[in-house]
């Protein structure tokens, strides 16, 4: 016969994985926190930089989607310091942005991005296809 801690908890052996949406465009960032969150991960918002370091440093991330165009530090001087953090240098980013400009984008590769993808180029819900093999 089956308890009910047997039904309720079967999938606890299963961690979540969270990903760090960081992207100051709000209808845009609650749109991919909907839909990550329908494909069962754990999703945090951060409108700046500087918030999804706080983020970084005090949760476990999995995965971070970056925009590059954001307030005050830009998506790339982000990378760069979390690439010099001995702590966060190996976490995995993917670049979502709507900037095409070939130094940004090999700057981004340089910095070990996993994927450099336009925003502009595929539906919400292709790019998170995309996201969801990265993980």
């Amino acid at each position: 016969e089956k308890k009910w801690n047997d039904i309720l908890f079967h999938n606890t052996n299963i961690a979540m994985k969270t990903i760090l949406v960081i992207e100051d465009e709000l209808y845009l960032s609650e749109a991919i926190k909907f839909k990550l969150d329908g494909r069962g991960f754990k999703t945090i918002i951060a409108g700046t930089a500087e918030e999804g370091l706080e983020f970084l440093l005090s949760k476990e991330i999995h995965l971070i989607w970056l925009d590059l165009r954001l307030p005050k530090m830009d998506g790339i001087k982000f990378l760069e310091k979390i690439r010099n953090n001995e702590k966060l240098k190996d976490k995995k980013v993917v670049v979502v942005s709507v900037s095409a400009d070939v130094e940004k984008q090999e700057r981004a590769k340089e910095l070990g991005v996993l994927d450099y993808i336009l925003k502009s180029d595929l539906q919400l819900e292709e790019i998170i296809d995309k996201i969801e093999k990265k993980m």
